[in-house]
């Protein structure tokens, strides 16, 4: 995975948020719907902050307070983290590193205009399950020299004429098998 990408190559421009006068149930119900991990909050147009299950979990639940009635303005992170549209997926992974979250927002000047993920991250960093080599994709980009699972598994074609079954769910991978000759599975003392 290259940390030199552009921050906005891979985060998500849509925003999910609620109004800081919603109640914490509300966004729960939101962040379920959407099978998402956080909402920004929004008060008079802006984003404010983000809540997070582990800030309904920490703040709302173990404090023993009530989730419809309790406020996210109450319980929110606030000011919202972010990084400049410019930044490397590198300098937004260190900066989540150093303040331990896993989500950023994205600002153009001062607008959010997506949000940048732990998740995203580990979309980009995939590995072959056969040779366990990293497998470079681009987002958006077609997999060529790659053969996918049903599983979602992926495999270096090479790898996959090697092995023919997928090793986690057994589904055949190719109709052609290629064995490595015996020197490249033979080592020399």
């Amino acid at each position: 995975m290259s940390l030199n990408l552009k921050v906005t190559t891979i985060a998500n421009r849509e925003v999910v948020s609620v109004e800081a006068g919603s109640t914490v149930e509300e966004a729960a119900k939101v962040m379920a719907s959407r099978n998402i991990g956080a909402v920004a909050v929004r008060k008079d147009g802006e984003i404010v902050g983000v809540v997070t299950e582990r800030d309904v979990l920490k703040r709302v639940v173990a404090a023993g307070k009530d989730p419809r009635t309790t406020k996210v303005e109450e319980v929110m992170s606030s000011p919202p983290i972010s990084v400049d549209v410019n930044a490397t997926v590198g300098e937004a992974v260190d900066l989540m590193n150093r303040r331990g979250i896993r989500r950023i927002f994205v600002r153009d000047g001062q607008r959010i205009v997506g949000i940048f993920t732990q998740r995203d991250v580990l979309a980009l960093m995939r590995v072959c399950l056969y040779c366990l080599g990293e497998i470079l994709r681009t987002p958006g980009a077609a997999m060529q020299g790659l053969i996918g699972c049903r599983c979602g598994a992926l495999y270096h074609n090479d790898c996959a004429k090697t092995v023919v079954y997928c090793i986690d769910c057994g589904a055949r991978l190719v109709e052609v098998v290629e064995y490595p000759s015996p020197d490249e599975t033979v080592t020399a003392d």
